[in-house]
């Protein structure tokens, strides 16, 4: 499966809203470089949710948060797993009994 957003796409979406201004404030930027730097309060709520959490023993072992916008070389793109899919080949069926087909009732 390909991710929904790659990392060049929001890379470029963080740092061209750093040049656009807002919609409703035209005086002001759509955000600044120091706004991003902060974790966003459902990233820290789950961080802090896995320290107290029994199940998660060694606490929050995800992603660590950075500001993608202050990144000058892009993170490169894990490798892609390819997917198979097996068909259904009609020997995988039972072979039913022709004398039952031909049965009324």
């Amino acid at each position: 499966m390909e991710r929904i957003f790659n990392t060049l796409s929001v890379i470029k979406l963080l740092k061209d809203g750093l040049k656009k201004p807002n919609p409703k404030n035209p005086k002001r930027k759509m955000w600044y470089l120091k706004d991003l730097d902060t974790p966003p309060p459902g990233w820290t709520q789950v961080v802090e949710e896995c320290e107290k959490n029994p199940a998660f023993p060694n606490g929050y072992e995800g992603i660590k948060y950075i500001n993608l916008a202050r990144l000058s070389t892009p993170i490169p793109e894990p490798k892609k797993i390819e997917e198979k899919v097996e068909l259904t080949d009609p020997k995988d069926f039972p072979i039913k009994n022709q004398n039952e087909n031909n049965r009324t009732s």
